[in-house]
C-alpha cells in the first residue's frame, strides 16, 4: 500500500531551518489507564472527550500534507485503541504516508494486532514501564493488565508489526531497568528510555520520582558497544551487544532536541500544535477538513509551521 510519490515532496521548513516531516496525532483523549506521570500530550483533559474528526478525515490530512512532506505519522492519545475506528484510521493514512506507526500501553493489544497489521500499521510503541505487578499497577493503575500487554506485544510479533517498549524512567522503577532491557533482548525489541518531564505531573510526583539526565545516561553506557546520535531530536542512541538499540528521550530542557525537532502534533478536537509545551499558538483545521478543502487546510499547516519556535 506504500505510495511511490510520498517521499517526492519536500518538507516546509520554519524561520529557524527545521523542516517538519511528521504529524503525531492524538486521536482521542480517553484512556483506560492513570498514569501517574501523563501529560496528556500537552492537552488539558476535557469532559466531555473532544474527538473531532472521524477515519476518512485523517486520510485527507495524510492526502493534503503528503504534498508538504509530512511522510511518517504516530497515533496516540489518551490510548488510541480505545477507538472503535483506529483500524479504519490506520488503513486510510497509510495511502499517503511513508510510515504509521501507533503508541499505546498495550492492553487492548491482543485482540487488535491481527487488524492493526491488516491496516499496514508499520511499527508500535508499546509502554512497558515494569515487569512487576505491583510497581506495574501503581504507575499506571491498570490493574492485573501486565500479562495482557505481553500478550500484545507476543501477538503484535507475531502478525510482523515491528515492536519497540517505551520505558519511563522513575526512581520507582528504576531497579527494573537491566530486567527491561534483558526482556528487550529476548525478543529482539528497540527500546525509548524516556525522561519524567514535569508537563501535568503533580509537583511531588515529579520530585519523588525524577530520575536526572547523567543517571539516565550511564545505565546504559555500561551495557553498550557503540554510541550514535539519531537526526530527529538528537537521541543519544545506545546499541547493546546483542544489537538492539535502546534510544533516549530527554524531553526537558534539552536544546538538542528542540534544534532537531521535525515534529508537528494534531489534537483531538483538530488542531494542529506546534510543541509539546506550548498551549497555543493552534490552528483548528476540523471546517478544513469537513469542507474538504485543500487549499484551507494547507494554509493552515504553513502558518503553523512558519510559527514554530524551540520550547528550549
Amino acid at each position: 500500500m506504500r505510495n511511490s510519490g510520498v517521499s517526492t515532496y519536500l518538507p516546509l521548513r520554519d524561520s529557524y531551518g527545521r523542516p517538519v516531516d511528521r504529524l503525531r496525532i492524538s486521536v482521542t483523549n480517553r484512556c483506560n489507564y492513570r498514569c501517574v506521570f501523563c501529560h496528556s500530550e500537552g492537552i488539558s483533559r476535557v469532559d466531555p472527550v473532544a474527538e473531532a474528526l472521524n477515519a476518512e478525515d485523517y486520510g485527507f490530512i495524510a492526502y493534503v500534507l503528503r504534498k508538504y512532506g509530512v511522510k511518517y505519522y504516530k497515533l496516540t492519545g489518551g490510548e488510541p485503541l480505545v477507538r472503535d475506528d483506529i483500524c479504519e484510521i490506520v488503513l486510510n493514512m497509510k495511502k499517503h504516508a511513508e510510515e504509521v506507526s501507533l503508541v499505546t500501553n498495550g492492553s487492548l493489544l491482543p485482540e487488535k494486532a491481527g487488524p492493526l497489521a491488516e491496516a499496514g500499521l508499520d511499527r508500535l510503541n508499546v509502554s512497558l514501564h515494569s515487569l512487576r505487578s505491583e510497581v506495574y499497577e501503581y504507575i499506571t493503575g491498570g490493574s492485573k493488565l501486565l500479562s495482557r500487554v505481553l500478550e500484545g506485544i507476543d501477538k503484535a510479533l507475531d502478525y510482523g508489526i515491528k515492536v519497540k517498549v517505551n520505558f519511563l524512567l522513575m526512581k520507582s522503577n528504576i531497579d527494573e531497568l537491566p530486567r527491561i532491557l534483558d526482556y528487550a533482548e529476548s525478543k529482539g525489541l528497540d527500546v525509548n528510555v524516556i525522561e519524567l518531564v514535569p508537563l501535568g505531573v503533580p509537583a511531588g510526583v515529579y520530585s519523588r520520582e525524577h530520575v536526572p539526565t547523567p543517571t539516565v545516561l550511564n545505565l546504559i553506557e555500561g551495557r553498550s558497544v557503540k554510541v550514535e546520535i539519531r537526526e530527529f531530536q538528537n537521541r543519544p542512541v545506545y546499541v547493546l551487544r546483542s544489537g538492539i538499540r535502546v534510544e533516549v528521550v530527554i524531553g526537558y530542557g534539552n536544546k538538542f532536541l528542540c534544534a532537531a525537532c521535525t515534529r508537528m502534533r494534531l489534537t483531538p478536537d483538530g488542531s494542529f500544535k506546534t510543541c509539546l509545551y506550548l498551549e497555543k499558538p493552534t490552528f483548528n483545521v476540523v471546517e478544513a477538513v469537513k469542507r474538504r478543502d485543500e487549499e484551507a487546510l494547507a494554509e493552515l499547516f504553513k502558518e503553523a509551521v512558519l510559527s514554530r519556535k524551540p520550547f528550549f
